[in-house]
């Protein structure tokens, strides 16, 4: 029974609600009592800055990878700050002097780092937030230092044993769901390419769909390169095959390219359903396109290896005969023409890469890559 419970609620599907969301709120909530718990317990005096450390680690990064990475750069600007303080409080006590001058140059420092492209910009704010809270707070030492320092790194540890062990949401995972369905919404997209309609309606539908899948395929693509990051961070072997990952990326935007351009060389012609006519020659290839982008998605998504259903060389070969055949009556019509062919030798090119990709992805031993 809890097993179907546990089931059912991960199989939440309410409307405007991410149930990814829901899950790393309770997740989060959970540490923040763990952490609150833990201060209460000792009575440590300032001891709040464990569940606020807690909430500042965990609340945004709802993959296990992301919150490695944040922590890291948290405990990196924490560690800095109380150094930094420790070490002028060391050397030239704690006068009013001596705290301003400390603040100005760790402001210059901190603030510097915190410029920077990329993580270690959290850093640099950490660390610069870390000093003026240790030299601003109503009592100033070495010992109160330290003591802020450990509570930060506690709720560090909290904050990732939480993400890592409490229903734990994995980058890589998340990256597998998305590129399947950009995948699926690639075969539909493709389908909306090689269709033309004589009825202006149907064609603007058809216009509508393409337009709404483009939109899709776009935003799931764009998102992908943060979840790479973030899956390299909470696994050891995606890390390892990180090249092949982003390179999958990369086929993801070339198949998205080529079939626009496919959709383009055909409907932005004057008389795209005689160009249609004349290239049913190779109407055989759509479904094969098409299917075979589905049997991609499947495969990668199910960590799957994916068999190899195009004959790359003889269906080249085919579209290399229908291109020789085609009328060349009307020039504009025949580069039109030509260009689709083209583009559709490039994106059978690509479907096979991407069948090579995920066959590397997917495999645990260099024995299985083909």
């Amino acid at each position: 029974m809890a097993m179907k419970s546990k089931k059912n609620f991960f199989s939440l599907n309410l409307p405007n609600i991410s149930r990814y969301r829901v899950i790393h709120s309770i997740k989060t909530a959970i540490a923040c009592l763990i952490g609150l718990a833990i201060e209460k317990y000792f009575d440590w005096p300032s001891g709040q800055w464990v569940p606020i450390t807690v909430m500042v680690v965990m609340s945004a990064q709802t993959h296990f990878g992301g919150a490695v990475r944040k922590a890291t750069m948290r405990f990196l600007g924490t560690v800095g700050g109380v150094i930094t303080a420790i070490t002028a409080l060391w050397f030239f006590g704690s006068t009013m002097m001596v705290v301003i001058c400390t603040i100005f140059f760790a402001s210059l420092l901190f603030t510097y780092i915190a410029s920077e492209h990329g993580d270690i910009s959290y850093a640099g704010t950490l660390g610069g937030v870390t000093v003026i809270l240790v030299l601003t707070g109503q009592q100033v030492g070495i010992d109160v230092a330290i003591q802020r320092g450990c509570y930060i790194i506690i709720g560090i540890i909290i904050a990732l044993l939480v993400s890592r062990f409490v229903f734990p949401i994995h980058a890589r995972n998340r990256l597998r769901y998305h590129v399947a369905i950009t995948l699926r919404n690639l075969s539909n997209l493709y389908i909306s390419a090689i269709q033309t309609e004589n009825c202006s309606a149907q064609k603007n539908q058809n216009n509508d769909l393409a337009s709404e899948l483009n939109s899709k395929i776009t935003d799931d693509i764009a998102a992908q390169p943060k979840l790479v990051y973030e899956a390299i961070a909470g696994s050891r072997e995606f890390a390892a095959k990180k090249s092949i990952f982003t390179a999958i990326l990369s086929s993801e935007q070339s198949l998205s390219r080529l079939i626009n351009l496919m959709y383009l060389s055909i409907h932005e012609s004057s008389a795209p359903m005689m160009i249609k006519n004349q290239l049913d020659k190779i109407g055989w290839a759509h479904d094969i396109i098409s299917i075979n982008l589905n049997q991609l998605a499947i495969c990668f998504e199910n960590l799957e290896i994916p068999k190899k259903m195009i004959d790359l060389e003889g269906m080249l070969t085919k579209i290399t005969k229908a291109a020789k055949e085609l009328p060349k009556e009307e020039t504009y019509q025949l580069i039109v023409e030509h260009s689709f062919l083209f583009f559709m030798e490039q994106l059978l090119k690509e479907l096979e890469n991407m069948r090579k990709l995920i066959v590397k992805a997917n495999s645990k031993t260099e024995d299985n890559m083909i």
